[in-house]
């Protein structure tokens, strides 16, 4: 390992069947993650994904980060900073900041890819829940992108979702 070294972990996108697997083993059944209606009515657009549900996707790579290394965790944490949707893919970047002896620290940035629609010759030619929806709020319109597919010109929202650290040490 060594400094500015990163590790990039893809999950997703998350589906409502995942929404609804992590609601029954966690025990958390809020209804904000698991009916529509209910989230619409407390003024979320729709169902939005458990935090502990994506900050897990960082506690996986940590630990395969950790094991690929022979090393062990000594922390991981982080803050929420946004919400995933159903549909959203989430891209996790994990920075090494520091070695000190045995001990390797890092910066965690997990971003979440909301999929807005794919354009083809000037024509929309397929739209995405969160497009339907509108679920970008005004102040995430600086996070809209646009990157070229086989399909065509792919928009999408990206957007800050978890800043974190972790620390590992080598065995």
């Amino acid at each position: 390992m060594e400094v500015g070294q990163t590790f990039t972990q893809i999950d997703g996108p998350v589906t409502r069947e995942n929404i609804k697997a992590y609601a029954k083993a966690s025990g958390d059944r809020n209804p904000i993650h698991l009916d529509e209606e209910f989230a619409v009515q407390v003024g979320l657009k729709g169902v939005i994904v458990h935090g502990m549900l994506y900050f897990g996707y960082i506690s996986r790579m940590m630990g395969d980060v950790a094991s690929k290394n022979n090393a062990k965790f000594i922390n991981l944490g982080g803050e929420l900073r946004g919400m995933l949707r159903p549909g959203d893919t989430v891209v996790t970047t994990a920075k090494v900041t520091g070695i000190v002896g045995n001990q390797v620290s890092f910066e965690i940035i997990q971003n979440s890819k909301m999929p807005l629609k794919i354009e083809k010759d000037g024509a929309v030619i397929k739209t995405f829940e969160g497009e339907d929806k509108a679920w970008v709020k005004e102040k995430e319109v600086s996070g809209i992108k646009t990157e070229e597919t086989d399909e065509g010109t792919f928009t999408f929202r990206e957007w800050l979702t978890v800043k974190g650290h972790a620390k590992i040490e080598l065995l």
